[in-house]
């Protein structure tokens, strides 16, 4: 239990917040294995094997570096490479998608509740950057 409280005082406030995006980090990672591993048929059918694995590379990337940067403020490693190729992966899905909802419109389909999911998926990502976006280091951290 020491360790534990240990531990929780060596990340820089607002902890919760910093505890909060290493989940979401460690859950963008834990996507692209899941995805490389057993990509979605309707969308690497369309794509192909490789830009699904590219897409899932990313997401494990970003969401590897992005665990390991969040709690020490690393800022311009977590910009670099944990959003920006988790952003990156979103825009290629969120590419595929779309294009995939104008092909279905045809047959009466939709995929604009996929759209409005990875545009919110999209969110967190943004929302950091913009937090973190004006130094290389976490002021509070050092």
């Amino acid at each position: 239990m020491r360790a534990l409280k240990r531990a929780w005082g060596k990340v820089a406030k607002p902890r919760h917040v910093k505890v909060i995006y290493l989940v979401i980090y460690a859950l963008s990672a834990l996507i692209g294995v899941v995805t490389l591993v057993n990509p979605p048929q309707t969308i690497a059918g369309e794509v192909g094997p490789l830009l699904t694995t590219v897409w899932a590379g990313l997401f494990i990337v970003g969401g590897v570096v992005g665990t390991v940067t969040v709690l020490p403020g690393w800022w311009w490693a977590e910009r670099l490479l944990g959003i920006a190729p988790i952003l990156i992966g979103l825009a290629i899905y969120l590419s595929v998608v779309i294009v995939l909802h104008w092909q279905a419109l045809e047959t009466g389909g939709s995929r604009a509740t996929q759209v409005g999911i990875i545009l919110l998926a999209a969110s967190p990502f943004i929302l950091r950057f913009f937090f973190i976006k004006e130094y290389s280091y976490e002021p509070r951290a050092r």
